[in-house]
């Protein structure tokens, strides 16, 4: 039982290393295409975003607006005692 298990053990390591150097680069080729495509449409994305009409105001970003104020607690003037 125990020397079946070890030449399964050992049969699946070569057959995984034999599969892994046949797919695994395939697989990266793939993947890196992928992502030069991705970079190409984002970079035309930004490109076509900053053609924008003449003369119209926009204001790109997701600005929070704050007061100068918070609700953190209230202020306190005081005055130094000599």
């Amino acid at each position: 039982m125990l020397l079946k298990v070890i030449i399964f053990l050992i049969v699946f390591y070569y057959l995984m290393k034999i599969i892994g150097r046949i797919f695994l680069p395939l697989f990266i080729a793939n993947r890196v295409q992928k992502m030069e495509q991705n970079k190409k449409k984002a970079y035309s994305d930004y490109i076509n975003k900053k053609k924008k009409e003449e003369g119209k105001v926009t204001i790109d970003g997701n600005y929070k607006t704050s007061s100068t104020y918070s609700n953190k607690g209230d202020y306190v003037d005081f005055e130094e005692i000599k």
